[in-house]
């Protein structure tokens, strides 16, 4: 008799490999997926993270700190790729007499100092045996997904909901501390309860709600991450503007104080959604 429990724990896998390997195809034919592989990693991550103990250990094995790896080399190159976008925009929206100096120039530059080594070390890491040894797991992950036969929808509603009541205890804990660091925990968690509800849609309808939820959570908490990651990158360059002939740090003054006030709002946006849960 089939196990549905089962067979959905495996359906989501092979679809996050699935996308991992069309995005390691990508990046190999020069294109650019790295946004696409880093969200079916992550989800790779938080089902290994939250549905461990319905999963063969011998074969997940270091899984997830190599995939965090990986993560990570992308990540860098997705981090310029957020903020040059991210701060172009930005610039767009100011009158052209309060953008002082090659602003556009500076950000440019500065930011694709960073990306184009980290490109090329995610090109050499892929010639790794690291990263083929990390290869060779995923694809005996799709021939054998290494879920127990016996796993329950008792068993998935279970580990869900303990991400889901985590979650909303680190965003609790996050509120009231106010801290940087607390918030980025507490939207790590949110990713996970969100990533558990939509593992367990095929079995249990109500999932779907749960998953609205913590995305509206994720959201949030991701535009108050970007808007302290971006805080500190104007700052460096508003340093060296304002040291640097034909330049100053005026305009980098009003980015960073934009990037202040989205922090502040989505802090004040996650303290409603918090009280409307219920929580």
């Amino acid at each position: 008799m089939a196990n549905q429990a089962c067979d959905t724990v495996v359906d989501y896998l092979s679809a996050q490999l699935d996308q991992v390997f069309a995005g390691l195809v990508g990046l190999r034919e020069g294109d650019d997926p790295i946004h696409d592989t880093r969200v079916a990693i992550r989800r790779l991550r938080s089902t290994l993270r939250v549905f461990g103990k319905v999963m063969d250990a011998a074969a997940v094995g270091d899984l997830d700190e190599e995939l965090k790896w990986f993560a990570g080399l992308l990540g860098e190159v997705r981090d310029c790729q957020v903020q040059l976008r991210r701060f172009t925009a930005a610039l767009d929206e100011l009158p052209d007499e309060l953008v002082l100096g090659p602003v556009k120039s500076r950000i440019r530059n500065d930011l694709r100092a960073v990306e184009l080594p980290a490109r090329n070390r995610v090109g050499a890491e892929m010639e790794s045996t690291r990263y083929q040894a990390l290869l060779a797991v995923l694809r005996d992950w799709r021939v054998r997904p290494p879920v127990a036969a016996g796993v329950s929808r008792k068993d998935l509603r279970k580990r869900a909901s303990r991400a889901a009541h985590k979650a909303d205890r680190r965003l609790a804990a996050a509120l009231e501390d106010g801290s940087g660091d607390m918030l980025h925990r507490a939207r790590k968690s949110a990713k996970r309860a969100r990533y558990a509800a939509e593992l367990r849609k095929p079995v249990d309808r109500r999932a779907r709600r749960v998953v609205r939820h913590y995305k509206q959570i994720q959201t949030v908490l991701g535009d108050h991450q970007d808007a302290v990651v971006a805080t500190e990158v104007l700052r460096r360059m508003a340093a060296v503007a304002g040291t640097t002939p034909g330049e100053n740090g005026f305009t980098f003054g009003l980015l960073y104080a934009r990037e202040e006030r989205i922090a502040s709002e989505s802090r004040s946006h996650l303290s409603l959604l918090h009280l409307h849960s219920g929580a």
